[in-house]
């Protein structure tokens, strides 16, 4: 099976892509400030909004699948808990940023993916590897960041409305002005599916309930940046996403979770020399949850944030140095011995070209009001061979501190019992690649390796059923990333393939629900008005728990996926896309159901 899925993907080099970015476009993430991503010594994937649009996704967590580089895992259909796995690590060792603020529940230790709606993605940057030297806690398989529109890489005005299978439809637009020295921008959606049954007969526990587990969500986001003069700039950005999903918990209650996310910033960009760029942030996220039905609960999780961050030019590179304030702040309907800490973070890096040599260096020191200090880095160099290819090797090291729910949450039943003394999770990670490019053809190909110490487990009694979370596992994880891109005329392909050892340490076995083998190949080609193309995702077999446990695993699958566009003139233009059009049944998890074979079309109109 697996040299199945390989092939299949290989050999598919005919059908929809991402249209990533030029290899001159500007990256962010890989250092904290602007880059050409021809020098950044990571594999950085980027997704803009028109990739987005091209694809025709309709959820955050298909574009994830589709990029290749990302693992997904997923409770059913839309609005259904959802995670990212990078590099075989866990799914709550990515770090999501939203507009460079984190935003996810600290009781969980994740981000909410299925309620960060496709209509405000102005952009996404993947990139993968340790990056705690840059970020702290959580960065351990690598960081997603996602922009919310800001008018900038987006039309000034657009409107797209689509309907398809499963009561699927959605509705969204957004509007950009400048007035004078003052830029705005405003974006509006909204997604609702009637959706499909979430769980299988076999879910456990009576968990099964025959019906149909819908999706609604209206969302928000919103950009105002005013320019004092050339050097000097004041922004606020606001986003809010607000998720009703229903889900199954037994067969004689209609379950609902009513989740919300949002987060504001306020900004201030100063130019202050010529060589010196210092960005004051502060802000706030917040993520709650409420869910009604057969165990009615509450969490909600407060994020006060504060970051001053100062660039500056040095000879053939850009230092930059400062520093950050984190406050967690939960509350629940079921207590926690203790509710709130604090991390007062200071970082400091250098990065560079000079003639062939390219070099990265970061360290940060993290300050937790748990755990005490924590000091992480990162050091990468690349060589230039010729102008086409070049030579690069990096090592890093990370963390992730233990959550709220696993330190101090209580149980009412007594049958969980948290552990205060739990340490952080480390890391430490070496890799090697390369990059080659010529003219609009780009291949790279990455070796990677992570060790991963004091992995937090669930001990569960054999006698009285009672678990609690101890730092047991070591986990260590190899592997390969390849990737290529071509751009054609009109012709874009695209091609990514992890081939990957994750697995503990101490058994041996493969980490749950990681496949050794996933990947994609997408094509898509224009004529005329016509766009058409399609992808291929697959992954191999993979284990629903720890240790292979008999009756968990998961078998490999391909799915293919076809997409078409029409513009019927310069403002309005029609879109087709059909999810897993061979309708075959796989398991993102076990005892979960995944979309059958759908179609979704949309309509878009921006006036020129």
């Amino acid at each position: 099976m697996k040299r199945s899925i390989i092939a299949a993907l290989i050999a598919a080099a005919t059908p929809h892509a991402l249209a990533q970015s030029s290899e001159d476009a500007v990256v962010v993430t890989a250092t904290r400030f602007p880059q050409a991503r021809s020098q950044t010594l990571q594999p950085v994937n980027i997704i803009t909004a028109e990739d987005i649009a091209r694809g025709g996704q309709q959820t955050l967590v298909e574009v994830l699948q589709a990029l290749g580089g990302v693992e997904i895992t997923s409770n059913g259909g839309f609005g259904q808990p959802s995670g990212a796995f990078m590099r075989g690590a866990n799914s709550s060792h990515t770090l999501i940023l939203v507009d460079g603020m984190r935003i996810g529940s600290a009781t969980l230790g994740a981000t909410a993916l299925e309620n960060i709606p496709l209509d405000q993605i102005e952009r996404i940057e993947v990139v993968p590897g340790e990056l705690s030297g840059l970020y702290g806690s959580d960065a351990i398989g690598g960081v997603i960041q996602i922009f919310t529109k800001s008018g900038r890489y987006v039309p000034a005005t657009s409107v797209t409305a689509g309907a398809g299978t499963y009561g699927t439809a959605s509705v969204s637009g957004g509007l950009a002005r400048a007035v004078g020295d003052t830029d705005f921008s405003l974006n509006l959606g909204y997604f609702e599916s009637q959706g499909f049954d979430a769980t299988k007969p076999t879910a456990p526990f009576g968990q099964h309930n025959p019906d149909r587990d819908g999706y609604r969500n209206t969302n928000v986001s919103g950009k105002i940046a005013h320019r004092l003069d050339a050097r000097n700039e004041l922004g606020l950005r606001v986003f809010q996403s607000d998720g009703h999903t229903h889900f199954d918990a037994g067969p004689a209650t209609d379950d609902l979770n009513h989740q919300t996310l949002s987060a504001f910033s306020v900004y201030s960009s100063n130019q202050i020399t010529n060589s010196w760029q210092s960005l004051i942030r502060a802000g706030q996220s917040q993520d709650k949850s409420t869910t009604t039905g057969a165990f009615p609960s509450f969490f909600g999780t407060r994020q006060p944030q504060f970051t001053w961050q100062n660039d500056i030019k040095l000879g053939p590179g850009t230092a930059i140095a400062g520093a950050e304030y984190l406050a967690q702040h939960v509350t629940s309907d079921s207590g926690f011995a203790q509710d709130h800490r604090s991390i007062k973070s200071a970082f400091a890096g250098f990065a560079g070209t000079y003639e062939k040599h390219d070099w990265q260096a970061n360290i940060r020191r993290d300050d937790n009001t748990q755990f005490g200090n924590h000091t992480t880095g990162l050091l990468g160099y690349a060589y230039r061979l010729t102008s086409e290819l070049r030579l690069r090797v990096g090592v890093g090291s990370a963390f992730k501190a233990p959550t709220f729910n696993d330190l101090y949450a209580v149980d009412p039943t007594f049958f969980f019992i948290p552990n205060p003394d739990l340490r952080p999770e480390s890391s430490r990670s070496r890799e090697a690649g390369l990059n080659y490019q010529a003219g609009a053809n780009r291949f790279s190909a990455t070796y990677f390796e992570n060790r991963i110490t004091d992995l937090v487990v669930l001990v569960t009694d054999p006698v009285t059923f009672v678990s609690t979370p101890q730092n047991l596992n070591r986990a260590r994880i190899r592997g390969a990333e390849l990737g290529y891109q071509a751009f054609v005329g009109g012709l874009q392909a695209s091609v990514q393939i992890t081939l990957q050892d994750p697995v503990d340490d101490e058994t041996g076995t493969v980490l749950p629900r990681r496949a050794r083998e996933h990947g994609s190949v997408a094509v898509s080609n224009a004529f005329g008005p016509w766009r058409l193309g399609g992808e291929v995702i697959g992954a191999s077999a993979r284990y629903d728990a720890p240790n292979e446990a008999p009756g968990t695993r998961m078998h490999g699958y391909a799915l293919v996926n076809l997409t078409a566009s029409y513009a019927l003139d310069r403002e309005w233009s029609i879109k087709v896309r059909w999810n897993n059009a061979f309708d075959r049944e796989y398991e993102l998890a076990q005892n979960f159901n995944t979309p059958r074979s759908n179609v979704f079309a949309s309509a878009q109109f921006q006036p020129k």
